[in-house]
This record gives structure tokens, sequence and C-alpha cells, in this order.
């Protein structure tokens, strides 16, 4: 019997019909769930896939649950269902709680690499050093946390992906025009790491095994490429550094990550700070459990 595959918007990234077209390629069958008009999709994006449901929005949980239920009566039990992108992270744990699939993270998995507070558990788990950070609430516990750590701090959503919305605070002054924002979500304040990033990316199998691993290096700050608009430039490693090795794989068995891509960051210290280490250490940021790279 055919294993059905859902996958979530196969159209964007543009080249995320390729994985709904392996799985077919394999022999499973292929169900997509996207917004776009079918006829808009290119002929390659349709061959990707045996049937497809359009939804008016895929914001809209209840169409996009009655698309899997849609499937469901018609093909039988789901498989496996994922979008592989973060902006679709919580959701996909839903659908999967929904309707029982059981080749996925939940929504109570998700919550430990979807915020950047909760991450920092399992930095410290793989004995990974982090920045120290508060979550941003008043003005005076701000001051405070900074007495520790001093300036710069830089501040972004405590749930949220890349280096949008995201400030480098240098001083009082600008410490106290952050607070006159009215900020939509919670956010965290995170001490300054000087220094590069560097990505442990790969894929963890069924029992945790890392099958492939590679890693990016990124010169320039991504937070000021994003505020400043300029151009983004990185490149993939052919050795990985060891000390990143060591703590990639350290991380991945902290979180016991099953079946599914990761994208792990780090900092590279240029130089020393005292409190968090030495220039030359390796300094964890963030963790986003999908492919590297974004649109």
């Amino acid at each position: 019997m055919q294993k059905n595959f859902i996958f979530i918007s196969p159209n964007f990234p543009k080249t995320y019909y390729q994985f709904p077209l392996a799985w077919k390629q394999l022999g499973g069958r292929s169900l997509a769930i996207s917004d776009a008009n079918y006829n808009s999709l290119s002929d390659v994006q349709k061959s990707a896939f045996d049937d497809y449901y359009q939804v008016s929005s895929l914001e809209n949980y209840d169409e996009v649950y009655r698309a899997v239920a849609w499937f469901a009566h018609r093909y039988g039990k789901i498989d496996w269902l994922e979008s592989n992108n973060e902006y679709w992270l919580f959701q996909d744990a839903k659908l999967r709680q929904d309707f029982n699939i059981t080749t996925g993270d939940k929504a109570d998995d998700v919550v430990h690499y979807k915020l950047k507070s909760e991450m920092k558990a399992y930095y410290h788990k793989a004995n990974v050093p982090t920045a120290r950070y508060h979550i941003v609430s008043t003005l005076e516990a701000g001051k405070e946390f900074i007495s520790k750590v001093g300036y710069p701090v830089v501040v972004k959503p405590n749930n949220g992906v890349g280096s949008s919305a995201t400030w480098k605070i240098r001083n009082d002054s600008e410490l106290e025009d952050f607070y006159k924002i009215q900020l939509p979500h919670e956010y965290i304040m995170e001490e300054y790491v000087p220094g590069y990033i560097l990505s442990f990316d790969g894929i963890v199998d069924e029992n945790n095994k890392i099958v492939y691993r590679t890693c990016h290096v990124f010169p320039n700050p991504v937070m000021e490429i994003v505020n400043g608009k300029t151009d983004c430039i990185f490149w993939n490693e052919i050795e990985i550094p060891k000390d990143l090795n060591q703590m990639g794989e350290r991380l991945i068995h902290a979180f016991n990550l099953r079946s599914r891509f990761f994208h792990t960051e780090y900092f590279r210290m240029t130089e020393d700070k005292e409190g968090l280490g030495k220039k030359g250490d390796l300094i964890g940021l963030e963790v986003n459990m999908r492919p590297p790279g974004g649109y």
C-alpha cells in the first residue's frame, strides 16, 4: 500500500516542490496543500504531487484542517505531513496531533526549538555556552540586566526567525527609545557577542543519528545585513571545524531530534568578553529545525 505524504506549500520556497517529488519517485503518494492557484504552478511543480488542494489562506487553520481531512477521507491514513518551513512548524505539529500522524514532532516538541528562551536549556544540556539573556519586561529590569552584561545588547522576538524586527541597543538613550515601542510579541534581550556566525547543518534519522552534516560561514552579522539592506555573503566549508562538529553533535543529541533537517548557529568570537568567553571560542546562538536558508 502506498504511504501518504502531505506537503504544505510546495510552491514556496520555489525549490520545495522537490520534497514531494522525491517522495513520489520513491513510490509514495504525494499530496499538496497551498494557497496558490493550481494553474499558476509550473509544470515541474505540478508533476511533484498526485493531488492538490487549494485553500484561500494557509493562515486559516480550519481550512487547512479540512484539506487534510479531505485527503484522509479519499486516500486513507496520512503517514507524513511536513512543510520544512520555519513559519509553519507550529501548524504542522498541530495538524499531526489532530490527525494522529506519529512520524513528526507535536506542538510540545516544537516549542523547545521555536522559542529562543527555550533553546537555552538544550544548549546548556549539551555543554554549549550561550549569551546571557532575559525576557523583556520593564525598563528597570532591562537596565538591571545591562548592568551585568554591558552594552551593546540585542533585542529580538522570542518566537521568530532570521533577524527581522531585531535591534542592537548601544546606550541608555536607545534603550529608552526601545521601551517606548508597543511590542506585538514577547521579546528576548541578549548580551552582544562579538564574532561571526558558523552554522552546523544536516539531517538526522529516526534514531537521532546524524546521516548528513555540513557547515556554512557567515562573515557579516545577519542582523546588520537585514537592517542595513546589504548583500548577504556565506560559503560552505569543505571540512567542518572539530569543535563545531563536536558541539553540533551534542546539541542535536540533547534535543533528541528525529527524522528532521536541522540548522544550528554559533558565534566564533573575534575578541575576549568577560563573563562569556575568549577570542576563538564558540558560543551557541539559536536553532532552526528545518533546512538552512530562507526567502
